[in-house]
């Protein structure tokens, strides 16, 4: 009895030192933060002080974690819009201007453009294409649409470019809705992503002669 006497006090004392000396865990909030990477901001491509938008119509940041595409400085003045499109994933960032105009978010559309691009999906390529876009001065409606600088080196993906800027709607900040910009310029870079082997390309291609 008296041994039992003195283990319950020293056991008693040995548990409290244990829990005071052991450090607190760290909550899953605070090891997420330290496992995922940190992504740095960068500045605005079109400039200081200009709001970024996405095809959602939300304001954005240009971050290191963003497309290379997206992040690059603008070295021209009236560049507008950026689009990213692939056959799973269709983005866009508007770059300049949003207090002028903006793109109305069309998520069905979008769609449709990311379906346009899964026929293509024969090998890794990557290219772009520039295209004007010219508003009517009233109505704020398209006017002209024309490949400006670079064409895409497929004439199809070029037909799904066109007609992809040819679809977009602009919001427009003047009280009576007319436009303040007319002329403006959309920055694309396509992605395909290999679907097929050579030998099935070559046998597509006889079968088109």
């Amino acid at each position: 009895m008296k041994f039992l006497h003195l283990f319950v006090p020293v056991l008693s004392l040995f548990l409290l030192i244990h829990c005071q000396s052991t450090p607190p865990t760290s909550t899953n909030a605070e090891v997420t933060a330290e496992v995922l990477p940190t992504k740095d901001l960068l500045p605005p491509p079109g400039g200081e002080g200009e709001i970024i938008i996405n095809e959602k119509g939300e304001e954005v940041q240009n971050h290191s974690g963003e497309l290379p595409f997206f992040q690059k400085k603008s070295d021209q003045p009236t560049e507008l819009f950026r689009v990213f499109i692939a056959s799973d994933s269709y983005a866009v960032r508007q770059i300049r201007h949003s207090d002028k105009i903006r793109r109305k978010p069309d998520p069905g559309g979008d769609e449709l453009s990311k379906e346009e691009m899964k026929k293509f999906d024969l090998l890794t390529f990557v290219d772009d294409g520039m295209i004007t876009i010219g508003l009517n001065s009233i109505t704020g409606k398209l006017e002209s649409i024309a490949f400006d600088r670079r064409v895409p080196r497929i004439n199809d993906i070029a037909k799904i470019i066109q007609n992809d800027a040819s679809r977009f709607n602009y919001e427009h900040s003047s009280k009576d809705g007319t436009p303040i910009i007319t002329k403006f310029l959309i920055s694309y870079q396509i992605r395909l992503y290999p679907g097929k082997t050579r030998d099935e390309i070559k046998q597509m291609l006889q079968k088109k002669k």
